[in-house]
């Protein structure tokens, strides 16, 4: 981990340009924002101006005091609370509300002060209902964009999408795509009280052949990027699927379970016992650093090229990595720091076939889930592993669609990018894909997912060891009596329909027996 001292010591144009800057952010109270802060403070610029709104009885400072405590990724705060509070100005807002509902006082600061801005907002909930998707993701993007278009000193807004939002083509390329439907249409129809059931009844046709609302209202979104792009310096991005960081500012550090690291997870807690994934295809994941630091040298080189379409892919095509190479690499792990918050030993198993999945979810997933909840009413608990595995299966079914397909992302764009930052920067903003090594990578995720994500200390390592050797032994005896009584029920079936003949074979026991009592 390089140190704020060393990092502000050296100097770049990357660097240089996010120096006493005024930076709008959205989204900072989410993974991706929360890296985002802690860089762009490093960055030493002048102010984050951080739309955040209240939550949960929470004001926007409370939240903020919460946050900054609370996540170990502000590396510094603990020693210098003051180096974040004093860079932080707090505007309290909704970005799913029109207007993004700011007050005139703070939308008067953001207009006269904003250099940049970052919109990392966004419902990632691939099972969210159409319309609240439209008015946060859709809706909310075209509201920050008329917040941007009076931004006196603008010099880039730039947009964090998805890799996905056009996985409905098998190649992808770093431009701008003919949109599904009309944006504007679908905002408008979103907002309409005496249509609502029928706009949600419709939403399934809506979207097809989008796989979920997330997707499909992303690729909306880039549609109303583009339709600012004469009025303003604009930039998008597109990561795919975002994992734990790699070591900038720590290793393994996340605090989201979707995606990749819930199957991780899900798998090392034994509570994922079979998946539905096509092994053999590529693993579109990224470190979330790599995304982090690719964000900003995006912003920085969009905002001195805006004749160009600032569309860039922010995935690992130059460097893959298949599904079962990431299974083979995370497996060594699974006896030496097992989780301590864990239902079982990992037994992880896939099946690129669908009905498979199905079928066995039923025997490794329902009937487990069934004895255990047994033995938890019996000791006069409350049954809840049946419930946890319904959670299981939403989430195995809405990553199908990802698990079991594959695409070609280019990333010419991308790579034009990292040939004009200068050598340092590629210490400082390491977003090159080439330079992951994957199997130091995902020794680091699947420590960062026990300490960060389980929050398992490490304290607690010892102990979740010899536990965990005592549920492999009490695992393989189960297996043997489960086996061995299989077994003996085969041979009895096998024996009463004739199959097997034991007569014999007693028969031939006892003359042999007899023989050798004569001679």
């Amino acid at each position: 981990m390089v140190s704020l001292e060393e990092f502000r010591a050296y100097r770049s144009p990357l660097k240089d340009f996010y120096d006493g800057k005024y930076v709008l952010l959205t989204g900072g109270s989410g993974f991706v924002g929360k890296l985002l802060i802690e860089k762009l403070i490093k960055c030493n610029v002048a102010e984050i101006l951080l739309i955040l709104r209240r939550k949960k009885g929470l004001s926007p400072t409370e939240r903020l005091e919460q946050l900054l405590g609370k996540e170990a990724v502000f590396v510094n705060y603990e020693k210098d609370p003051q180096l974040y509070l004093s860079k932080i100005r707090l505007i309290e807002g909704d970005i799913s509300e029109v207007g993004v509902g700011i007050s005139n006082d703070d939308l008067a600061y953001i207009y006269e002060r904003t250099n940049i801005i970052v919109h990392a907002a966004a419902d990632v909930r691939f099972d969210e209902s159409l319309k609240e998707s439209i008015q946060t993701n859709v809706r909310g993007t075209q509201e920050m964009l008329k917040i941007a278009e009076k931004c006196r000193q603008l010099e880039i807004f730039t947009y964090i999408s998805t890799a996905f939002s056009h996985c409905v083509l098998g190649v992808i390329e770093e431009k701008f795509y003919d949109p599904p439907l009309d944006p504007s249409v679908l905002i408008k129809a979103s907002e309409s009280e005496n249509d609502a059931d029928v706009f949600e009844q419709l939403s399934k046709k809506l979207i097809e052949p989008w796989p979920n609302t997330y997707a499909f209202t992303k690729s909306l979104s880039e549609e109303m990027i583009r339709r600012y792009k004469a009025k303003l310096p604009v930039a998008i991005i597109r990561p795919s699927i975002i994992t734990t960081t790699m070591e900038d500012p720590i290793a393994g550090w996340t605090d989201n379970l979707y995606g990749f690291n819930g199957v991780v997870c899900g798998a090392a807690t034994g509570v994922l016992r079979i998946f539905h994934i096509h092994m053999d295809y590529k693993a579109s994941i990224v470190p979330a650093d790599t995304v982090i630091n690719a964000t900003l040298a995006v912003t920085w080189y969009a905002a001195s090229h805006r004749e160009e379409d600032n569309v860039y892919n922010c995935t690992t095509d130059d460097n893959p990595v298949s599904w079962r190479e990431t299974q083979h690499q995370l497996e060594h792990w699974k006896d030496r720091i097992p989780f301590d918050k864990s239902l079982w030993i990992t037994t992880y198993n896939t099946t690129r076939f669908k009905l498979v999945a199905d079928v066995l979810s039923i025997l490794y997933h329902v009937l487990p889930a069934l004895f255990f909840d047994a033995l938890l009413q019996l000791g006069g608990q409350k049954p809840r592993v049946l419930k946890l595995y319904r959670k299981v299966h939403r989430f195995s079914a809405v990553l199908r669609f990802f698990t079991n397909n594959q695409w070609c992302f280019r990333t010419a764009r991308m790579r034009r990018v990292l040939d004009a930052m200068a050598t340092d920067d590629q210490q400082y903003f390491p977003c090159d894909a080439k330079a992951i090594q994957w199997n130091s990578f995902l020794d680091h995720q699947i420590k960062g997912l026990r300490q960060y994500l389980m929050r398992d200390p490490w304290s607690t390592l010892e102990k979740s060891v010899r536990r965990h050797r005592l549920r492999t032994f009490a695992h393989w005896c189960l297996l043997a009596v489960l086996y061995g009584g299989m077994l003996y029920l085969v041979v009895k079936v096998l024996h009463a329909y004739g199959y097997i003949d034991f007569t014999g074979l007693h028969e031939s026991n006892l003359e042999e027996c007899l023989e050798a009592e004569v001679i």
